[in-house]
């Protein structure tokens, strides 16, 4: 048996395994490369910092520029064109 982390959640032998949880699969699916779950590593091979650690260091992704605001509330423009003849334009049905 191999022990190993999940670098991801995933699912395997029935149960979904969440990031960082670690357990055991067999030595004959840790040896098949093409059956190998490519989101394990070997727990040797986990890297010596901690997940949090890892994502505290990133560096946050520049803000993208401010898009333009549509005119109005942007409805008409999603949906393509303008309202129905059959709603009320004032808001009252009469």
């Amino acid at each position: 048996m191999v022990e190993v982390v999940a670098n991801t959640r995933g699912y395997i032998d029935g149960e979904i395994r969440e990031t960082g949880e670690v357990f055991t699969i067999s030595d004959a699916l840790w040896q098949d490369e093409k059956r190998r779950p490519k989101w394990l590593d070997a727990v040797d091979a986990r890297p010596v910092t901690a997940p949090h650690a890892t994502k505290a260091k990133t560096k946050p992704k520049p803000a993208a520029a401010k898009a333009e605001q549509p005119q109005g509330n942007g409805v008409a423009e999603e949906l393509g064109g303008p309202p129905p003849d059959w709603l009320p334009l004032d808001g009252i049905n009469t």
